[in-house]
């Protein structure tokens, strides 16, 4: 299975245009290139898969293929909040990753890109050589909240990811908490492997639970069913 994501144009006519162009074809790395038209910021995740004898295969967000080696080596952080990103050079530039809520309220995690109004932004990628990317689609993310989260993510990724780039990286701690944004996304895009991500429940909505256990009380009930929609919505 051919997985790109290692750390001539299609655009995309949206509010958030995006066109790639050949960073260093022979390296296979691309270069990514966003533009928000409109006057306002926006959040959104990236969309690609790969292009073979005119069919696109494997299509998913980019960062989802191996964000716990990104977070672990390259100083890759999750976001708590969309802020706008600075566009200093395509070599330097890195998003943040952030857990995507998809249509059908699957969490995964990715790349969260914020621009603001009227501004662009480049970022590469590497894992091209040899093929192209195809099925490109941004796709609007909003911020729901800022979740702390669990992931038990699937060690494939860190095995194909040292594969494919020779190298011998280690993963992080399985499972891992984080503090994240979580972003809402209309659109039924799945996580690329078995990864489970769950919100964590605070240890104050435990003990709500557990006073409402014991003393079987309506507003021990209605005090630990508000610090449970707190948590979750």
């Amino acid at each position: 299975m051919r997985i790109t994501g290692l750390i001539s144009e299609q655009v995309a006519k949206q509010p958030v245009e995006v066109n790639y162009t050949w960073y260093d074809k022979a390296k296979g790395i691309i270069q990514w290139n966003f533009m928000n038209t409109s006057s306002t910021a926006r959040s959104f995740i990236l969309l690609r898969g790969i292009e073979e004898n005119r069919k696109v295969s494997e299509i998913y967000a980019f960062g989802n293929a191996f964000y716990p080696l990104y977070y672990k080596n390259f100083h890759v952080n999750f976001a708590t909040k969309p802020e706008p990103l600075a566009n200093i050079s395509p070599e330097t530039n890195s998003a943040p990753l952030a857990v995507i809520n998809n249509s059908d309220s699957i969490l995964l995690v990715a790349f969260l890109y914020t621009l603001s109004g009227g501004t662009k932004y480049s970022v590469l990628e590497g894992g091209w050589k040899g093929i192209e990317p195809g099925g490109i689609k941004v796709v609007d993310a909003e911020f729901a909240a800022t979740k702390n989260f669990e992931i038990k993510y699937d060690k494939k990724q860190c095995a194909l990811y040292n594969e494919e780039s020779n190298s011998d990286y280690p993963c992080p701690e399985n499972p891992f908490t984080v503090k994240s944004a979580l972003m809402n996304v209309n659109n039924s895009i799945k996580p690329l492997f078995n990864d489970t991500i769950s919100i964590l429940r605070s240890e104050n909505c435990r003990k709500k639970i557990e006073n409402f256990m014991q003393s079987n009380n309506l507003n021990d009930y209605y005090d630990a069913l508000q610090c449970l929609l707190d948590q979750y919505l």
